[in-house]
This record gives C-alpha cells, structure tokens and sequence, in this order.
C-alpha cells in the first residue's frame, strides 16, 4: 500500500493549498485505509486511497470554510471606492450574501464555494463532488444568479 505515498501526495498537494496540509491528510487516509484493511479484505487499495483522501479534502473544505476572508469576484461584491456610505454598503452585501449562501441546497453550497470561492475549475469540481460538469454548472448559474438577485435588486421603476 505504501508503493502509492508519493502518487496520492501529488494529488492531494493539487487540490490543498497546504503541503502540511496535504501531508496531514495523506496520512488519515493512509491511517483509515489500514484500519479498514484489518476488518476486511481490501481488492484495490489505489482506488480506497484516493476515494478516502478525496473524501477528506471535501471535509476539511466544509470545516474550514470562512466565507467573510474568502475574496470575492469584484463584479459581485467590491465598490470600487470605499467611502463610508459605501463601506456600509459593501458590509450589507457581505451579510447578505452569507444569509444567502446558507440558505442554499447544500450541492449548490458547495459548488460555489469550490469553484467561486476556493478557485477549483468545474471539471475539478465535477470530481471532487462526484457529479457531472454539467451538473456544475446547472448549479454554478443557479446560485450565481440568486445572490446577483438578492445583491443587486433591481429598482421599482415607476
């Protein structure tokens, strides 16, 4: 099982911003890999591996996630001056959109976080999450266009 190490660790370090980080969960996986080894026969241990770090990477993505220090597209949320009225403005937006964000169907949540927030591609996300691209997508627009909905309302016009 330890013929693969280096392998996983390449794969890992691609989706972690971490090598620390990357190592850590090299190592629960390789951990949890042998304890399911001891209780049952294991007919591909590569695939067990990669399927148990990938898993781990999507838990630490949902705990770690701190929406208020992640930059957002400048489009979506930025003033481009930040003169009081419009620092308020942009705090506004902030908590609006973590309303928001929370409110989500948890794929969704997840979608944007990974692609939007976290800067994977969709074909990446598409993996990660074990759906299609075209399910990514589907989810990308939806919740793009709910937040530029609840960010940007459009004025009455009487």
């Amino acid at each position: 099982m330890t013929n693969y190490y280096e392998e996983l660790l390449l794969y890992v370090r691609g989706k972690v911003s971490s090598k620390d980080h990357a190592q850590d969960i090299v190592q629960e996986s390789y951990t949890r890999a042998i304890a399911m080894q001891a209780k049952q026969e294991i007919n591909n241990q590569r695939a067990l591996l990669y399927k148990i770090a990938k898993n781990l990477i999507i838990d630490k993505l949902r705990s770690s996630r701190m929406v208020s220090e992640v930059a957002y597209e400048e489009t979506l949320l930025v003033p481009s001056a930040l003169e009081p009225e419009e620092a308020a403005m942009e705090q506004s937006r902030e908590t609006i959109l973590k309303r928001e964000l929370k409110k989500m169907p948890p794929k969704r949540q997840e979608v944007f976080v990974l692609h939007i927030l976290e800067g994977y591609s969709r074909q990446e996300v598409a993996r990660m999450l074990g759906i299609s691209s075209d399910a990514v997508d589907k989810h990308l627009s939806r919740a793009i266009m709910e937040l530029k909905e609840k960010l940007n309302p459009k004025k009455d016009r009487s």
